[in-house]
């Protein structure tokens, strides 16, 4: 477990610790992450990958080439974070807030993105290959050269996106629940 003692020799929280900080590639395999505040702090290249974060925040984070695959990730605040590149591949990501957030070239594929705001995010070129798209809302999203095959999607989640082609685009590869 990481810990910090500050230079008066008082070991600090560790959220205090991780907030705004560079923890560029890190390996947080073995770290505690549920409930703590990772806002605004520079983790490009981490790998987080099978952890458990519900209830984490990473807003306006930078985990950009992040991996993130099979993450367990329940009421997470992602608003405006950078997951540019990121492997998202098989996450569960239930009731979280991924307003804003760069996803541009990310995997997606296998994902459960369930009761997921998406509002005014970039989708671009994002692979949501096999995702389970429940209740998820992309009102005002890029959804630019997305892949869709076999992606799993409800009326809602369907009237949500608001540019035609890409809707007509999740209709041809998606399944319709």
């Amino acid at each position: 477990m990481i810990f910090y003692v500050d230079p008066d020799k008082i070991i600090m929280d560790i959220s205090d610790v991780f907030k705004k900080r560079n923890l560029k590639n890190i390996n947080f395999k073995y770290e505690n992450l549920i409930g703590k505040d990772l806002s605004n702090s520079f983790l490009s290249g981490a790998d987080l990958s099978e952890m458990d974060i519900h209830n984490s925040n990473f807003s306006g984070a930078d985990l950009s080439n992040a991996n993130l695959a099979a993450v367990i990730s329940f009421s997470v605040n992602f608003r405006g974070t950078d997951l540019r590149q990121a492997n998202l591949s098989d996450a569960k990501i239930w009731d979280s807030d991924m307003y804003g957030c760069d996803l541009r070239g990310s995997d997606l594929r296998g994902s459960d993105l369930f009761n997921t705001d998406l509002k005014s995010s970039n989708l671009e070129y994002a692979d949501l290959s096999g995702a389970y798209l429940k209740n998820s809302d992309f009102e005002g999203s890029n959804l630019h050269g997305v892949e869709f095959t076999n992606t799993k999607y409800d009326k809602k989640t369907l009237e949500s996106i608001t540019d035609t082609k890409s809707k007509s685009k999740l209709k041809l590869q998606g399944i319709i629940w």
